[in-house]
């Protein structure tokens, strides 16, 4: 009787490792499952998300867990608690990935793929969140709290988060900018919703991309010259590219800025669209930027092409950026550049552009939603220091586009 009472008690105790194998295997069999759906949609020419960001999310842990696993391993013999061993594994990991993309970003195409994988703010939030449950730790106490902090200190400063104040008091002569990328203009939309949403800013300057339609070779272009002097009366207009600046201010000169090849959209050259305008007898030059794409997700990422398009862009790209960097840098007058840069904040590609200031506003200025979720930012707005950027504030494009639109209030300093 006390044999078999003991062990009834015992029975509990025996069927927990049952349930952390069930554990174990279904952290393996998730990702798993997920990559034979994106494989699957992807060669039957589909994307690979469904019922809104989930997957999204699950993918951002991917890269994560994928090197986290190797000390995972290799720590097995040396730490024998699997807690303390994932959460410096973690940590180890975490720290990796920041430095590796401190290092290759903007350095090699071949970190392409992980800039957009990870998204920016969990630079931020994962050392965090390791630092929280650094008191579940035992043994590996003191090495989970050191390398998630050291992650913490680099992952902060490409994270995008901005903590700072804004440009000051708004004086009376202030200029007002609109930037936003129209995502094939209002090919896909109301055009009368459209214009309405456009003309609601009452913007002394819009710079707008993608005034042009979507389809093979995009951009394609648009004529709706006699709709904008019709909607935009007294306002100068200047088209590139699938650019569109619109001033009322008179524009005293132009030009196209970082011409590259892009074979998967001939049409699209430029990396900008430079209008110099006369604010009232001072010269201001105007860049509106739109840099090629990173990827293009209409080939399997299982095929050489998918690969060869991201190594041909990312050159094309820096042409672009060093041709744009270049103009602004040898420009005698005051400089706004901004549009859809296609770049994350800490980027490589970004490094060119030090001598110019990016205007910062909310806390995590994120510009661009993706499968249902905005993590990500790749419209910027940079300032020479002879301007002052006053309300720098982003707004839902309502369903037009995917990008939000830059609002932003300029001064002379």
């Amino acid at each position: 009787m006390m044999l078999d009472s003991a062990r009834r008690e015992e029975a509990p105790e025996k069927r927990a490792p049952g349930a952390v194998r069930i554990i174990r295997w279904a952290a393996v069999a998730v990702p798993a499952a997920w990559l034979a759906v994106t494989v699957v949609n992807w060669l039957s020419g589909d994307f690979w998300w469904w019922g809104g960001g989930a997957p999204l999310v699950v993918f951002f842990a991917v890269p994560l867990l994928a090197v986290a696993a190797v000390p995972m391993v290799l720590l097995r013999h040396r730490v024998s608690s699997r807690r303390d061993r994932a959460l410096v594994s973690l940590a180890i990991a975490a720290l990796a990935l920041i430095v590796a993309r401190r290092i290759l970003s903007g350095r090699t195409w071949l970190w392409v793929v992980p800039d957009l994988v990870i998204p920016p703010l969990l630079f931020l939030l994962v050392p965090v969140a390791l630092l929280l449950a650094v008191p579940l730790a035992t043994r590996t106490r003191w090495w989970t709290a050191s390398l998630a902090s050291v992650a913490l200190v680099l992952g902060a400063t490409q994270s995008g988060v901005h903590l700072g104040g804004g440009g000051g008091p708004v004086p009376r002569d202030a200029v007002k900018v609109v930037s936003w990328d129209a995502y094939c203009w209002n090919t896909d939309d109301d055009p009368d919703r459209f214009l309405r949403y456009l003309k609601k800013w009452r913007a002394d300057v819009y710079l707008l991309q993608e005034h042009s339609g979507c389809g093979p070779g995009a951009p394609t272009p648009i004529d709706d010259a006699d709709v904008l002097r019709r909607e935009f009366p007294g306002h100068h207009i200047v088209t590139l590219d699938g650019l569109l600046t619109i001033s009322r201010f008179p524009v005293t000169g132009q030009a196209a800025v970082g011409e590259a090849l892009n074979p998967y959209a001939p049409s699209w050259r430029h990396a900008a669209l430079r209008t110099d305008l006369d604010l009232g007898g001072r010269t201001v030059s105007v860049y509106n930027v739109h840099l090629f794409d990173m990827l293009y997700l209409s080939a399997s990422p299982l095929s050489p092409r998918f690969y060869r398009a991201i190594a041909t862009l990312d050159a094309a790209r820096k042409v672009q950026v060093d041709a744009l960097a270049a103009d602004a840098g040898g420009n005698p007058n005051p400089v706004v550049a901004s549009g859809n840069f296609n770049a994350l904040p800490g980027m490589g590609r970004l490094r060119g552009l030090d001598g110019l200031t990016a205007a910062q506003g909310p806390l995590y200025p994120a510009t661009l939603s993706f499968a249902g979720l905005r993590l990500w930012r790749m419209d910027w707005t940079f300032t020479s220091p002879e301007l002052a950027v006053h309300d720098y504030d982003l707004h839902s494009p309502e369903g037009l586009s995917t990008h939000h639109l830059q609002e932003l209030l300029i001064s002379e300093v």
